[in-house]
């Protein structure tokens, strides 16, 4: 199948090849990647390189496959030092217009258990790669960074020696009695 090749941040649907496979490709400049950085509470964003093609699936349906690279600095939960943190993600979306996706019903106050395909997205006029790059590197990212050769710190309530099963067992207020009297 031939490729038409698209460089444009926002593509939209109806100026796509439907008998062709349409590659893209698209690299966060210094202001998205801050703008990205800004709204996931990243310290930065060095690179983002976002690429695949969009295909069509029938009359009304596109097919999106990609990889999204990217490289984020985040801070590390406990020391607050920036760690780097490397994302390299396939992607796999199927736009379908909204009364072809199913939705979570209510019969008789119980919820009706259906099998989601979680690749399935609204079909609109047009699409923002910058938007699904973020999607994909907010989900990919972890949530808790942490650098190497850090632990935790933990705090005891007594003696190691005098702590039992039942001491971690108690309740909250057990437990800040405990600190109160240390």
């Amino acid at each position: 199948m031939p490729i038409s090749e698209i460089s444009d941040k926002i593509i939209k649907f109806s100026n796509l090849n439907a008998t062709k496979s349409n590659s893209f490709r698209w690299q966060g400049d210094e202001i998205n990647n801050s703008k990205i950085a800004g709204q996931l509470s990243l310290i930065s964003v060095e690179k983002i390189d976002f690429r695949g093609k969009i295909s069509a699936q029938g009359k009304n349906k596109w097919l999106l496959t990609g990889n999204l690279g990217a490289t984020a600095i985040q801070k590390c939960v406990v020391t607050l030092k920036a760690i780097k943190c490397r994302v390299d993600e396939k992607i796999k979306r199927i736009y379908v217009p909204m009364e072809e996706i199913p939705s979570v019903e209510k019969d008789d106050g119980r919820d009706v258990v259906l099998e989601l395909d979680e690749n399935l997205e609204p079909l609109t006029k047009s699409l923002d790669l910058s938007l699904i790059a973020q999607e994909i590197l907010a989900l990919s990212l972890p949530d808790y960074p942490r650098s190497n050769n850090t632990d935790f710190v933990s705090i005891s309530l007594g003696g190691d020696e005098k702590i039992t099963e039942r001491d971690y067992e108690q309740n909250p207020f057990a437990i800040l009695s405990t600190l109160k009297k240390n």
